[in-house]
């Protein structure tokens, strides 16, 4: 028996050559645009968030005859500015004077360690502790002058720019979605899609509101237990508690390590009565997350961590906090939907095509008329 080798050969056309380069090119240009526009990207999903976030409070402050609409925004922006304002000045302030103490205390203690110690002596200990404490608030205002005045620049223009992007969301973000649902024809698909995006989007958003009331409580706990356990730099050690605390495995308790460790440093009692204040918080945030996946939707830890440290490597914490925010959105969505429903769509293939069935009764002299079935 002779053995005949056969060659699959695969013709491609010009056009689909053609159309293949272009959808690499298409590609490899959109991506190139989102890597060089990543910044301003960030600005509109940030004010998107924001718009959305701060929305209740707006249309609250419109139901009253005496405030109009401009003004309730203006009234919530003033708000959010001086709640912004103020934690950064707290947390400036408290920097500043934890790195005064520091200037000073660094140096004293390693010339005693010099005079102790000849190697300390020969490899000058304290003047380069001197020098290190002294380069350290150079660093953390930027650098140099130039380095300075282009970072304040830079986050200036990010700054309006991101707060006139959240007052236009907040004007006409509700418009620019009924207009992209204007879009859809048929009326019952329009309508099962409003009813998923209102329900689910109002889930994700109570959900995310409860998450930040949440943070701002335990860093206001945090700041607390740090100035009763004399702990310097309270106000940036509690903001750092309060981004732990978007994290339910344990954030609350790994955010406060640092307040614990500082108290430590003074007497170890202090150190576990400040442990004993975090587990009880800790407790607390428990039950209202378990509380508050009952009322609106379940994510999950795996989902807020992987979203969180994703985000966190791609775009730092604004990057985090938006990641978090689209998955809890996302998974709203799919419990609205239903996930038997998400799951037959996406595991459907292709429709096959209608069968067609012969005329019973086919002119004489011509050839069979195919039918295709209806209904």
């Amino acid at each position: 028996m002779v053995d005949v080798a056969r060659t699959l050969r695969v013709r491609l056309s010009v056009r689909s050559a053609l159309a293949l380069v272009f959808a690499l090119g298409l590609t490899f240009l959109l991506l190139a645009i989102a890597r060089d526009a990543e910044r301003v990207i960030a600005w509109a999903l940030s004010a998107m968030a924001i718009a959305a976030m701060v929305r209740p409070a707006i249309v609250w402050l419109s139901q009253f005859r005496f405030i109009p609409r401009a003004v309730a925004v203006i009234l919530t922006a003033f708000l959010m500015l001086g709640a912004i304002g103020f934690a950064g000045y707290k947390i400036v302030h408290d920097v500043s004077d934890a790195m005064s103490s520091l200037q000073q205390a660094a140096p004293q203690r390693a010339a005693e360690l010099e005079q102790n110690s000849k190697f300390f002596r020969e490899i000058k200990l304290k003047a380069r502790v001197t020098n290190l404490v002294d380069a350290i608030p150079a660093r953390l205002a930027g650098g140099a002058a130039p380095d300075v005045i282009k970072s304040a620049v830079s986050q200036g223009v990010a700054f309006v720019a991101g707060l006139i992007l959240t007052i236009f969301f907040v004007l006409y973000g509700t418009r620019i979605i009924d207009g992209g649902l204007g879009l859809i024809e048929d009326e019952a698909v329009r309508r099962r899609t409003q009813y998923v995006m209102r329900d689910g989007s109002r889930r994700a958003l109570f959900f995310a509101r409860v998450k930040l009331w949440e943070a701002l409580v335990e860093a206001l706990l945090a700041f607390a237990i740090a100035r009763a356990a004399g702990v310097p730099g309270a106000a940036a050690l509690a903001v750092w508690v309060g981004l732990w605390s978007f994290l339910p495995v344990a954030g609350v308790l790994i955010g406060g390590l640092p307040i614990i460790v500082f108290a430590g440093a003074h007497t170890m009692t202090r150190a576990f009565v400040v442990a004993g204040c975090f587990v009880v918080i800790l407790v607390c945030d428990w039950w209202v997350n378990r509380w508050l996946e009952r009322r609106t939707v379940h994510v999950g830890s795996f989902v807020i961590v992987l979203t969180a440290f994703g985000g966190l490597e791609l775009y730092g914490l604004t990057g985090a906090l938006l990641f978090m925010l689209g998955a809890v959105l996302g998974v709203a969505l799919i419990s609205e939907i239903g996930p038997e429903e998400v799951a037959e769509a996406l595991a459907a293939g292709p429709l096959e095509p209608e069968p067609e069935i012969a005329s019973p009764v086919a002119p004489p002299g011509r050839f069979r008329v195919l039918l295709r079935r209806r209904g």
